[in-house]
């Protein structure tokens, strides 16, 4: 399966049309490709399957999760390295994955084995704006878009199968598509953000 993903914003200007002076329409915008991190693309209610377990980090920069969301398979490891140079506490209240690293200062690590699935939210006891996302899954139909949006999710079973992408802000956008073994299957995504 094989697709893009773009994230809208809402319209907040207007440009007159030509055909008719009096009017306007609204301009099409779209999110910067930047947001396009925070999106994870994969099966919906995949089969489990064996998977390799994966080691990433999400560092603590300048008071933020660098990456703020990551896509993992069960059984990895997530390291947790400070780069700041002041404490923080890493720690999660979820249910799938439930844990508190203590404070730690600059240069050092700490690090987390996520063995089941799920979403796990991840905060700062020091700085309540901190947070990231760990999204843990039990099959490899999974990925987060390139910087263009485009992604790829090889080897899908075939059948009528349905492709979330999943934003950590704007939720779950949900299609089906029909895979047949040898053909390469679309689904585009332009994740709507509500207007306030």
């Amino acid at each position: 399966v094989r697709g893009r993903v773009e994230i809208g914003i809402p319209v907040t200007t207007r440009r007159a049309t030509s055909a008719y002076p009096t009017r306007s329409v609204p301009i099409a915008a779209l999110a910067s490709t930047s947001e396009l991190r925070h999106v994870v693309v994969y099966l919906k209610d995949a089969p489990a399957r064996a998977v390799q377990p994966m080691h990433v980090d999400i560092r603590q920069r300048d008071e933020t999760f660098v990456p703020r969301v990551v896509a993992v398979t069960i059984g990895s490891v997530v390291d947790f390295p400070n780069d700041d140079p002041i404490y923080h506490n890493v720690f999660s209240l979820s249910r799938v994955r439930s844990f508190n690293l203590g404070r730690y200062p600059r240069g050092h690590s700490r690090q987390v084995t996520f063995d089941k699935p799920g979403v796990v939210k991840v905060y700062c006891d020091i700085h309540s704006h901190m947070s990231a996302t760990v999204m843990v899954f039990n099959h490899p139909w999974f990925t987060v878009p390139a910087e263009d949006g485009h992604f790829e999710l090889p080897a899908v079973p075939a059948g009528d199968r349905e492709i979330t992408a999943w934003h950590e802000r704007l939720g779950d956008t949900t299609q089906r598509v029909r895979v047949e073994i040898g053909r390469t299957a679309t689904a585009d995504f332009v994740l709507p953000v509500p207007q306030q």
